[in-house]
């Protein structure tokens, strides 16, 4: 938006306007009859305003410096006011706001606000305000409008409006004006003054709806040039619009999937569930939706994302030197957010496609006041199984389903309650014998309490429950495998605008973990399976924190936190003390085994997680910004196959299996050209994490009662430059990240046979040098629009067989080279979609969208995993090893 406050300051402006109420509306230039005598010649503006008011109600308020003061002269005859003002100031004309209120002002301002900004709604404040506070309602209902942007031009300041409508925003001048944006309202612009008599009560702004085709705005609470006057790098926000322009796999919308096109982040390939962000692992990511904890995210091993397109309402994505609110991992946070129902309206949309439908259903309870969303999604996903040229897949099946439910409740004016309820379910039945099994079922709630405009306090409470688990019906060795993880959290924050200049918060958190890592029993009467399990492992993590956000100048801005985080690991369960020097083969053996009482002390760790982040802008579109920040993790996965699977187990930090530490720094240069429709920026960063986990060769840890043996903790070491260039809006948008950065494992020890590849450096197994990701989304015209992606990177690391001793045609010995010394090829796909949009209009009952995608449009055949047998034969798997069209249909109705 183009800054209108800067011309205020020319010498000469001059605006009058007339306060009888805090919220005014500018109609047409209009004469009233109000004259001035020649006897007020030699008076000032101000002395003639005064009179002016007594005689007719009239309040006017002058620039000091050029109105107030100037002498009023060459008065003949009665002249009537307007007319004086022009003819000592032939640049300046009037506005009418009401019966008696006016402003007069330039011709070019004048302009500015009738053509480029509209009609603005006026509010005066009290000289001396800080911050300026209001709600927006629908005119139509009088509903709340949540996630609103409100935008003050002359300071490039945003914020968003909570979910009872309401907004603070920090006010830096006598005259501001402001923009609001949201999807579902017509664009509407505020014009702040700040003059003696204003009020300072919560004002109610009302805007209408759009009737017209709605443009997908982005919302977001980042201002328009966050990129360089964000204080913290490193943190990403996608919006809903934004992931739904990115082409899909077989139609299904996916936030996971989306994240991957950013710089520093990176997947596991076409059939891998998580992410890998900045040389990290998957169980090293933190992924939270409004508050609970997930631990799988995926559907159908990776193929899809478990969350609900139809109920997110934004991504954000920290990489590392993350808020101190934020801990319990080391990699990154991805925080989802899900949207509140409509307060005043009962809707329904959804959409059908080639392996699931959705549907969703939303509407208020107490219109205006609390409203229920409930979104389901569910597969017929056999066929695309049944696709593949491999006899095991053909005789295989799948399904999958998901259900989300969301309660809002607007408690008074300023409080609000919401309740969100979570469910997902897989199941893969492979080549007819083993079904594989993982589901999470989450409840959390959130209470947001606003004490006044300054002060607000949040409360989020959480259960997270993950089950993952292998039946086989086996004739003979049949069994029933399974694995649980439980989380109860509990996360208070207190947040406090000192001053202009500093913002704080602070708060408390608590989570306890109650972990089945594996529990193993035979399935049918016949089956010899031998049960087998791992011992229950339970702990109590808490951690206190405060940050603040200081901005003493203009230039130079900066976040400091500090957390400290202290965990114990409780009985029941038997621990294991291991002899390093005493090896049972190529394992250390067990000396003794202690077994502890419920809720009995076993172990403890913790220590304090400083945070720092520093920004200094060299003008108003560039920036360099830097960071630090110390993370812990108390819980670690455990795989016992080399990709993630549904068989992996999680496990508590304990004398044996310590937590891991990370230090993570960064330093980057950004840009936005172009008016800030260009982003662009250079950031480097360097990771080291401490006790990092890896495995020994050769061992089995499926329900392996002592797996600390086979675990080894050392060193790990990721660096890299990522290169991100943006441009939004427009009929071409889109996105090209680049990162090259390298992932590398150090394990040393004193002890034989505990070290790893010699105690040599050796990549990890998700190093992956080259990065690459360009988006891109063109506007066909009419409501049509075309999006392709390409996406590349780097093979990942395994070890291969460079020799064989073989004896007679017998016996054939493999020797492998050193840890992961060789690649898979280099990843590369290429994905298109076309998206025709129907009409949305205003009182419209029914429309729909429809889009054509291609995934992998090349056909290209990437390798998903390579091995070897006994006689060190090499085998490729390819998930995808051709082009794959869908066509999703989309619909809502109102």
């Amino acid at each position: 938006m183009r800054s209108i406050f800067k011309q205020t300051k020319t010498r000469g402006f001059l605006v009058l306007i007339i306060l009888l109420c805090p919220i005014l509306t500018i109609g047409q230039n209009e004469k009233t009859n109000f004259f001035v005598p020649d006897t007020e010649n030699g008076k000032t503006f101000g002395q003639v305003a005064n009179r002016l008011n007594q005689e007719f109600g009239l309040h006017f308020i002058f620039d000091d410096e050029a109105v107030k003061n100037t002498i009023v002269k060459e008065i003949f005859q009665k002249k009537h006011f307007f007319d004086l003002v022009e003819d000592m100031f032939p640049t300046y004309s009037n506005l009418r706001v009401n019966a008696t209120t006016y402003l007069i002002l330039d011709n070019s301002l004048r302009s500015r606000l009738i053509d480029d900004i509209g009609n603005p709604q006026v509010f005066v404040i009290p000289e001396n305000s800080e911050r300026f506070s209001g709600q927006l309602m629908n005119r139509s209902d009088f509903g709340p409008i949540a996630d609103a942007v409100v935008y003050i031009a002359d300071g490039q300041r945003g914020t968003t409006t909570d979910a009872a409508g309401g907004f603070t925003i920090a006010i830096k001048s006598d005259y501001s004006y402001a923009e609001i944006q949201h999807p579902g309202v017509a664009r509407q612009s505020i014009a702040v003054i700040r003059q003696k008599g204003g009020t300072s009560q919560r004002v109610t702004i009302e805007l209408e709806n759009r009737n017209n085709f709605l443009d997908e705005l982005k919302v977001t609470a980042r201002a328009i040039d966050a990129n360089v006057s964000d204080h913290r790098s490193g943190i990403e926000k996608m919006s809903i619009q934004t992931i739904r322009q990115i082409p899909t796999f077989l139609g299904e919308i996916d936030p996971i999937r989306s994240i991957t096109t950013l710089p520093g982040v990176t997947s596991s390939g076409d059939l891998g569930a998580g992410f890998n962000v900045r040389g990290g692992e998957t169980s090293q990511n933190l992924i939270l939706q409004d508050g609970g904890i997930i631990f799988n995210p995926s559907h159908l091993f990776g193929f899809f994302s478990s969350f609900n397109p139809d109920v997110i309402r934004s991504v954000e994505l920290i990489k590392g030197n993350g808020p101190a609110a934020y801990g319990g991992r080391v990699a990154s946070v991805l925080n989802l957010q899900t949207r509140n129902g409509d307060l005043n309206e009962y809707k329904a949309s959804g959409g059908l496609g080639l392996v699931s439908s959705r549907l969703s259903l939303e509407g208020p309870l107490k219109r205006g006041r609390s409203s229920l969303l409930l979104s389901g999604r569910s597969s017929y996903s056999d066929w695309l199984i049944q696709k593949y040229d491999n006899i095991e897949l053909q005789n295989s099946s799948s399904k999958f389903n998901d259900l989300t439910g969301k309660l809002f409740l607007s408690i008074g004016e300023k409080d609000a309650l919401s309740v969100t309820g979570y469910r997902s379910y897989d199941s893969f039945r492979f080549n007819a014998s083993s079904t594989y099994s993982w589901s999470t079922a989450n409840v959390s709630g959130t209470y947001h309490k606003e004490f006044n405009e300054k002060l607000n306090a949040d409360l989020t409470l959480a259960r997270s429950d993950y089950k993952s688990g292998e039946l086989s019906d086996d004739e003979l060795f049949g069994f029933d495998y399974n694995n649980q993880v439980i989380v109860h959290s509990a996360n208070f924050q207190l947040n406090n605008d000192l001053s202009e200049k500093i913002l704080w918060y602070g708060g408390l958190s608590a989570h306890t973990y109650d972990l089945t890592p594996g529990t193993s029993v035979p399935f049918g009467e016949n089956s010899r399976w031998v049960p087998a399990s791992i011992d229950v492992q339970k702990g109590f993590e808490a951690a206190a924190f405060t940050e603040a956000s200081i901005e003493p100048s203009p230039r130079i801005g900066f976040d400091i936190g500090l957390r400290y985080a202290h965990f114990n690991r409780l009985g029941p369960g038997n621990v294991y003390t291991l002899d390093y020097a005493d090896r049972d083969g190529r394992l250390p053996s067990v000396s003794e085994t202690k077994v502890y009482s419920r809720n009995e002390l076993i172990s403890t760790s913790g220590g304090f997680e400083p945070r720092f982040s520093l920004r200094y802008k060299f003008a108003e579109s560039s920036s360099v910004k830097l960071g630090y920040s110390r993370t812990q993790q108390f819980i670690q996965q455990v795989s016992p196959t080399i990709s993630p699977s549904p068989i992996d187990y999680w496990v508590l930090s304990s004398n044996n299996l310590k937590a891991q530490r990370s230090n993570q720094f960064s330093f980057g240069f950004f840009n936005n050209l172009a008016d800030n429709k260009i982003e662009t920026s250079v950031e480097a960063f360097y990771n080291k994490t401490f006790n990092a986990l890896d495995y020994l060769e050769g061992v089995d840890l499926k329900l392996n009662p002592t797996y600390e043996q086979g675990l080894a903790q050392g060193l790990g070491k990721a660096y890299g430059v990522e290169l991100y260039v943006k441009k939004r809006g427009g009929a071409v948008n889109g996105w090209v990240s680049y990162t090259w950065s390298r992932s590398w494992r150090i394990f040393k020890s004193e002890f034989e046979g505990q070290a790893i590849n010699n105690g040599n450096r050796y990549p990890s197994t998700f190093d992956q040098p080259h990065q690459l990701s360009v988006v891109s989304n063109f506007e066909l015209g009419g409501r049509s629009s075309l999006s392709g992606n390409i996406t590349y990177n780097s093979g990942r690391p395994i070890t291969i067989p460079i020799s064989k001793y073989s004896y007679g045609g017998i016996l054939s010995v493999n020797n492998y080279s050193e840890r992961n010394s060789y690649r898979t090829p280099d990843y590369l796909r290429v994905d298109l979609s076309l998206t025709i949009k129907g009409k949305h209009l205003e009182d419209q009952l029914f429309s729909g969208d429809l889009i054509f995608s291609i995934f992998n449009v090349l056909g290209r055949k990437n390798a998903y995993a390579i091995w070897f047998d006994n006689t060190g034969q090499a085998f490729k798997t390819s998930v995808l090893g051709a082009a794959f069209p869908s066509v999703t249909y989309n619909f809502s109705i109102n």
